[in-house]
C-alpha cells in the first residue's frame, strides 16, 4: 500500500457535530432550556463559519512484539494497550486532524468578551473534531477498502503524550495541516487530534467498539 503522506479536507457542512456530546462536555445532564438551546444554535453557526477541517495521514506497515509496535521499521511505540489494540494487524493509518487556528482565535476572542460563549464554542469544537475524525476514518476505509480497529490516541491507556512528536512527524502534520506542539506536547490548534487506526486483518469480524475500551478511566464523565 502507498506510504506517502496524504491530506484530506471537507466543507463544514459535511461534518456531523453531535450536540449531545457537546452538552456532555458542558456537563449539561438534563434537557437544555430554551436559553441554552438558543446559545448553542448561535455558537454552532459562528463555529461553522470559522472552522476549516484538515487532516494529514499516512499508511504504515507495523510489527507488534509484546508491548511494542514498530512503524515502517523507523520508530517504535511502547504501550501494552496499543499493542493489544493492534494485535495481528499488519498495517495502520496514522493521522492528525484539526479544526484550524481560526477556532482557537474565536474561543480566545470570547474569553475576553463573553466567557459563557467561549465555553460553549470550546465544547462544540471538541465534539466537531470527533465528528471529523469519524468522517476521515470512514473516508479511509472506503478509499482503501479496509476496516479499522478503534482508533487509538496518545493519552489513551498507557500511550504517553510524549509520543506526539513521532506521531505528528510521521504524517508531516506541521507542514501539511499546521498542527504543532507545545513544550509539553499539547497540540496547537487546541481542537486537534492525532491517532492510530489499525487495519483489521482480512476476514476479521468488524464489530462496533467504543474508543473508551482503550482507556482505564472508568469514572470519566465522557465515557461511552
Amino acid at each position: 500500500m502507498d506510504k506517502a503522506v496524504r491530506t484530506f479536507s471537507v466543507n463544514s457542512d459535511k461534518v456531523n457535530i453531535d450536540v449531545d456530546l457537546a452538552l456532555r462536555f458542558l456537563r449539561v445532564r438534563k434537557e437544555p432550556d430554551d436559553e441554552v438551546k438558543a446559545m448553542l444554535n448561535s455558537c454552532l453557526d459562528e463555529f461553522k463559519n470559522a472552522v476549516s477541517y484538515k487532516a494529514s495521514y499516512r499508511y504504515c506497515d507495523i510489527k507488534v512484539e509484546n508491548d511494542e509496535v514498530t512503524f515502517n521499521d523507523s520508530f517504535t511505540l511502547k504501550s501494552e494497550k496499543l499493542s493489544k489494540n493492534l494485535n495481528k494487524c499488519e498495517g495502520a493509518f496514522i493521522f492528525t486532524a484539526t479544526t484550524s487556528v481560526a477556532v482557537d482565535r474565536l474561543i480566545r476572542k470570547y474569553m475576553e468578551l463573553q466567557l459563557s460563549r467561549a465555553v460553549v464554542i470550546d465544547a462544540i469544537g471538541s465534539s466537531a473534531i470527533e465528528g471529523f475524525c469519524d468522517l476521515l476514518c470512514e473516508h479511509l476505509q472506503n478509499e482503501y477498502k479496509v476496516n479499522f480497529r478503534p482508533r487509538f490516541s496518545p493519552g489513551y491507556g498507557d500511550l504517553s503524550v510524549s509520543t506526539q512528536p513521532l506521531i505528528l512527524g510521521c504524517c508531516d502534520a506541521s507542514r501539511k495541516v499546521g498542527v504543532t506542539l507545545t513544550h509539553n506536547n499539547l497540540m496547537i490548534p487546541s481542537k486537534s487530534v492525532s491517532a492510530i487506526a489499525g487495519v483489521r486483518p482480512k476476514g476479521e469480524v468488524c464489530e462496533h467498539h467504543s474508543r473508551c475500551e482503550n482507556c482505564d478511566k472508568t469514572n470519566c464523565l465522557y465515557r461511552e
